[in-house]
Parts: C-alpha cells; sequence; structure tokens
C-alpha cells in the first residue's frame, strides 16, 4: 500500500499540474473575453467601413480602394482566398441555416446589408473572422511580450487586458480600420520572436506584417537594438537589412499592382495639425464615443498628459535595449503623424503600442499589490504555500 507520505508528496504533485492548468484556462479566457469586447467596441461603432468607394470593404476585397488602403491586402487575400477554395455548396448551405429567431445565418450575426449580400456573404464572414483572430493574437502576444520583458503573470495579464480594451479608445477620433487589430499582434509578435527566437522567423513575419500595413517597415528598422543585443550590431544590421528586402519587395509589388488606382502614397496634413493646435476647445475638451459612453478623447490634455507622464516614469525601468527600440519607433512614428495624419487620429501612432503596453506593466510592477489584489496570490506565496506542505509531507513520513 501507499504510505501516508507517498499518497502526500503525490497530491502535491498532482495539484500544481491541475492548478496550473486552470490557471492558464483562466489567463486565456480573459484574454479572449476582453479581446472579444474590443473588437466589438470596434466593429459596433464603424464596422468595415461598407460603402465608403475609399476604404470600404467592398472596395478593398474587390481591389478597387483608393491607394494606400488598397496596399493592406492581408485580409483581402485570406478573405478573396477562402472564397475560392471553399466548396460552393458549403456556402450554399452556410447561407441557408437559420438561427433560433428564424433569421438566416447571416442575418443573425451581421446588421450590415453587405453581409446579407449573396456576393460578399461568405468573404464577408471570413473577413470579419480574420480581424477578430487579430485582436485575440494581439491580446495574447501583449501578454507573452509582458512576460518576456520579466513581469508576473498577474501584471503581464492586466496589462495585456488593459491594451487591449483602450485599442477602441485610441480609434475614438476617426474611427478603427479592419488592420488595426492584425497591425498591434505582428508588432508584438516581432519584438517577442527579436527578444527570444531565431531571427529567420522574423522573415514571414516582415512579410505577412507589410502585407497587413505597409508602416510594418518602420517596425522593422526599430528591431535593430534588440537584434543587437542578442547577434551583434553588424549581424543585426544585416538582418535588418534582409527583412527590410522582404518588406519592401511586397510594399512594392502593391505599390506597382495598385497604381493604376485613384489616391497617393500618402496625405500631407502638417498644415491640419498646426491649424488644430490653434483651437484649444478641440484638445481641451473634447468629447469622443467609445464601448457606446462619451469619454474625452485621448488626444486632449488630461488622458494625454496622464499618459506621457506613465511613460515618463516607468521609462527609466525599461531594458536598455528596449528603451532603444522606443526611441528608434518615436522618432519614426510621431514626425510622420505630425507630417501625413489627420489630428487627433491617435490610432496612427499604432506603432507606439509596445512602449504604452511595457509603461502599464512596469507601472503595475513598481505597485504589485494592485496587480494581486486584482488577480490572487502571487506565484511566490504559491510556492511558499507547495513548499510547506512538502515539508510538512517529509515530517509525517520521518514520524512515521
Amino acid at each position: 500500500m501507499m504510505s501516508h507520505a507517498e499518497r502526500g508528496v503525490g497530491e502535491i504533485d498532482e495539484k500544481p499540474g491541475a492548478a496550473k492548468l486552470v490557471h492558464r484556462a483562466s489567463y486565456a479566457i480573459l484574454l479572449f473575453i476582453a479581446a472579444a469586447a474590443s473588437f466589438n467596441g470596434f466593429y459596433t461603432k464603424i464596422g468595415f467601413r461598407e460603402g465608403d468607394w475609399k476604404r470600404g470593404f467592398q472596395a478593398i476585397v474587390d481591389g478597387s480602394a483608393a491607394r494606400p488602403y488598397v496596399y493592406r491586402q492581408l485580409l483581402p487575400i485570406i478573405a478573396n482566398g477562402a472564397n475560392r477554395i471553399v466548396p460552393a455548396w458549403f456556402q450554399q448551405k452556410l447561407a441557408s441555416l437559420h438561427g433560433d429567431d428564424g433569421r438566416g445565418f447571416y442575418a443573425s450575426l451581421f446588421s450590415s446589408p453587405v453581409a446579407l449580400n449573396p456576393v460578399y456573404s461568405f468573404r464577408y464572414l471570413t473577413f470579419y473572422l480574420a480581424a477578430f483572430a487579430g485582436a485575440i493574437l494581439a491580446a495574447v502576444l501583449f501578454y507573452l511580450v509582458c512576460r518576456k520583458e520579466g513581469h508576473a503573470p498577474e501584471v503581464s495579464l492586466i496589462s495585456a487586458t488593459l491594451l487591449i480594451l483602450l485599442i477602441p479608445y485610441v480609434q475614438t477620433r476617426g474611427g478603427g480600420y479592419y488592420d488595426d487589430f492584425p497591425e498591434a499582434a505582428f508588432i508584438a509578435l516581432a519584438v517577442l520572436l527579436a527578444r527570444g527566437a531565431h531571427w529567420l522567423w522574423l522573415v514571414p513575419v516582415a512579410l505577412l506584417g507589410t502585407l497587413n500595413k505597409e508602416t510594418f517597415i518602420l517596425v522593422i528598422l526599430a528591431l535593430w537594438p534588440l537584434l543587437n543585443q542578442r547577434w551583434g550590431r553588424l549581424f543585426a544590421v544585416l538582418q535588418v537589412g534582409i527583412l527590410e528586402l522582404v518588406a519592401g519587395g511586397i510594399y512594392l509589388f502593391n505599390r506597382f499592382r495598385f497604381a493604376g488606382n485613384p489616391g497617393g502614397t500618402v496625405e500631407f496634413h502638417l498644415k491640419d495639425q498646426l491649424a488644430y493646435l490653434g483651437h484649444p476647445g478641440l484638445w481641451l475638451f473634447k468629447f469622443g464615443r467609445v464601448y457606446g459612453v462619451f469619454l474625452p478623447e485621448l488626444a486632449t490634455i488630461v488622458p494625454a498628459l496622464l499618459l506621457a507622464w506613465m511613460i515618463w516614469r516607468a521609462w527609466k525601468d525599461f531594458s536598455p535595449s528596449m528603451r532603444q527600440f522606443g526611441w528608434f519607433i518615436a522618432a519614426m512614428n510621431i514626425p510622420l503623424f505630425l507630417l501625413f495624419c489627420m489630428p487627433v487620429e491617435v490610432r496612427d501612432l499604432s506603432l507606439l503600442y509596445i512602449v504604452v503596453l511595457l509603461s502599464i506593466a512596469t507601472t503595475f510592477s513598481k505597485n504589485p499589490g494592485v496587480a494581486i489584489g486584482v488577480i490572487g496570490q502571487r506565484p511566490s506565496d504559491i510556492k511558499s504555500e507547495t513548499t510547506s506542505k512538502l515539508e510538512t509531507y517529509s515530517s509525517a513520513s520521518l514520524c512515521d
């Protein structure tokens, strides 16, 4: 028969494994729910801009959208590819399904008239699922980036959840685009791989990230400090050069492919930015709707100062290579935002997501009691409790 001590140690061995599984499942569920809420906050406000000939869903999947929006081809390729690959009989079967309320499959899922058009229905569904998958991946990758930077699981979970939920708030002025969530996921994935994987894994990320949005070319440049830390200066330059060839190649391909589309590569808005600063009412007390409620826009003075203060306080605790990454990305993103983006459309500063994420995580790490109070025990407390039980069972074994 198994002794009392053996049974005790067996229970200790079994419980941490089960507890770890439940722990991870709980984290995954929370990240999924946060991603779903965030995506819903984006989609219910702006949808996929159906009916907009310049950047709406129909124009994007048909390839007739204006430049530079038409360059963002990842999700259109997925939707059109699925439409070609999936048999027509399956698509018809899907369309013939009915919900509990008696409405058709697409009518029960979407309110958009475009989604009910048989020409677009299946592509709309695929497009929607791909964009939603981008939100889920972004939330998970935000968490993994925080863990890679040494933050505790609880802090990483809260930080990833907060940032993914903040994305619709970032999109308050001007709304969001279908490529926003995949873009966030690709940025986080690139940083994660640059920090801990073989650099060749970044090649497909460079291709797909640029196919999703052309500004990913800038993210690749900013990876140099992270690659330099692991591979050395010259090899990091070579790596970034190869990655830029891949990213630049796909960008140039799309530029030639859609050269006949209306629009242009960029639009100059520096004059609009300066005019905006001349109207204090716009950046002092401007409100916008997000998650169905009206909140001060992120570009107004109070939220902007709070965000800047948080980043300033956290900055010195970033690792040196991550600080360099932050400087690189800010030195590119902020001037380009001022030159080529509409005023207050803060979503165009999305390349700074990792800086904001790690600022949130660092803030919580400086005040760990807040994170612990939200989630529960520290991992060290759990470990100490388990060690104490092991010592108790060991004593019992000696006494027996």
